[in-house]
């Protein structure tokens, strides 16, 4: 069964809701048309556990690069797909680019969350 993430489309609105729960936040910024982006969103975000940790325990952000380059320049991205995670009050903690599965996906995650 492929689990589905519910992820958020407004960074600012995130980041006030993650300080009203009190959770960290994922912002992931993906590019459309990139092969590692697309692996990344039918192989892992789609896994029961990423799903469940991603939902529960962190308010997720997912925002296409090209739409929103004023957070690229924020954060000095320079690849895509790059996950980062924040505290609740928006203080970067960590970033992983690029592809991972879910067991090494999951292991970012729970060092944060």
């Amino acid at each position: 069964m492929t689990a589905v993430v519910n992820w958020r489309d407004n960074w600012e609105a995130a980041l006030k809701e993650a300080k009203e729960a009190n959770r960290p936040l994922v912002l992931e910024l993906y590019m459309e048309g990139c092969s590692h982006c697309q692996r990344l969103h039918q192989e892992t975000h789609t896994d029961q556990a990423v799903a469940a940790a991603l939902n529960t325990r962190f308010i997720p952000v997912h925002l296409e690069w090209r739409s929103h380059l004023e957070v690229v320049r924020q954060f000095k991205l320079i690849g895509a797909p790059t996950t980062l995670v924040f505290s609740s009050e928006g203080r970067e903690l960590h970033r992983f680019p690029g592809f991972y599965p879910p067991a090494d996906y999951l292991k970012e995650l729970e060092r944060y969350g």
